[in-house]
């Protein structure tokens, strides 16, 4: 099992080591960061509004991945975003959507909000998987709304409402 805790400034070089190339960059941040992630960007990041994780893991107290939620108060909405599970022999074992589950229970349960969104790269199946595992649908798609490099990529908007979320037991 995991847990989410508050995203700290000692958690700041852990998340730039899993940071490795502006590609995954633009993946993982959209725009909010620019390539190399620096301790500064971080700072000004977790000084924002928003609600930031460290995802660790509960047998080892290891902090494996990094989880965020924005909050819209006027439209009772909320914004999942920065989503990665930086410990790679962690992948393929539902830890993502044991992040997402405990962040949308944030989102409905504590937050009271209405609805959640979050966007996802279209070549990203792994991540569509897990959202969709969770509860997500997907609203449509932003065709070549992304320019990295000198390719496009498309985005899916995918998300939940509250009277959708079906609470863990």
């Amino acid at each position: 099992m995991i847990r989410l805790e508050p995203f700290e400034r000692a958690d700041f070089k852990l998340l730039i080591g899993w940071i490795d190339s502006p590609e995954f960059m633009v993946q993982w941040s959209g725009k909010t960061f620019h390539f190399p992630l620096t301790e500064e960007q971080l700072e000004h990041y977790n000084e924002s509004n928003n609600h930031n994780y460290k995802v660790i893991l509960e047998e080892s107290n290891e902090v494996i991945g990094h989880i965020s939620l924005s909050v819209d108060e006027e439209n009772h909405s909320g914004r999942i975003g920065k989503v990665i599970i930086g410990a790679k022999d962690r992948h393929g074992q539902g830890i993502g959507q044991m992040m997402i589950r405990k962040v949308v229970a944030i989102a409905f349960e504590r937050l009271n909000l209405h609805r959640v969104s979050l966007g996802v790269f279209d070549f990203n199946h792994a991540a569509m998987a897990c959202y969709e595992k969770a509860g997500f649908i997907k609203e449509g798609m932003l065709r070549e709304s992304r320019k990295v490099g000198e390719e496009y990529w498309n985005l899916w908007e995918m998300s939940i409402l509250q009277k959708e979320w079906i609470p863990a037991d």
